[in-house]
């Protein structure tokens, strides 16, 4: 259990960051509206990632 947390902490963190690194380069943001992008987008793939991980983990442990 507590390895497929960093999975998906780990997935989610990259995932996250390419995404906002994509969205800062097509609105061609400058250095510190960019950092801020890619640190948002960041954490809201943690969190994605975290409540992918706990609800995939529940459905295995029910079936």
């Amino acid at each position: 259990m507590k390895s497929s947390k960093h999975l998906g902490i780990s997935l989610g963190f990259l995932a996250g960051t390419t995404f906002g690194s994509g969205i800062a380069f097509l609105f061609r943001f400058e250095p510190l509206p960019l950092m801020l992008c890619v640190t948002m987008c960041g954490l809201a793939g943690i969190l994605c990632g975290l409540l992918t991980i706990t609800i995939w983990n529940s459905r295995v442990q029910e079936g």
